[in-house]
């Protein structure tokens, strides 16, 4: 039996809120299983980010591609959503991480949603199954 587009792999969103770090570092996303295509990501800023001493930018990827390049955070209102479309194959269970680097002092922690569109390439195995409907006589 053929597979229903239903049952097919799709496109879907994984996504994780967290606060990014007021020096430089990776601040860990969500997580991505192993063959998976990472087909956007990026992150939005549920509070207002940057300090008018600092100098910020934000990168968004899994550690080996940014999907979203770093941009300038300095001044990002709440509720600036940014993304990127450089996409990835994530061949072993990872994370989707924002990657801060941070020139000076006094940069203001912001609560961020790190998001990712991922596709699942895995052997896709379902089936329809078979109902009593279809083997009574």
């Amino acid at each position: 039996m053929a597979l229903s587009s239903s049952l097919k792999s799709k496109a879907y969103m994984v996504e994780k809120t967290t606060t990014l770090g007021v020096a430089t570092g990776t601040t860990v996303g969500p997580s991505v299983l192993a063959n998976t295509m990472v087909i956007a990501s990026g992150i939005e800023f549920v509070t207002a980010a940057g300090s008018a001493a600092t100098s910020a930018t934000v990168a968004v990827g899994d550690g080996v591609t940014a999907n979203l390049a770093a941009v300038d955070m300095q001044a990002k209102a709440a509720g600036t959503l940014l993304g990127g479309v450089v996409p990835s194959f994530v061949s072993a269970d990872d994370t989707i991480d924002a990657v801060l680097a941070v020139t000076g002092s006094g940069l203001v922690a912001a609560t961020v949603r790190i998001w990712a569109i991922v596709v699942d390439c895995n052997e896709n195995t379902k089936v329809a199954a078979e109902v009593d409907r279809d083997t009574l006589a």
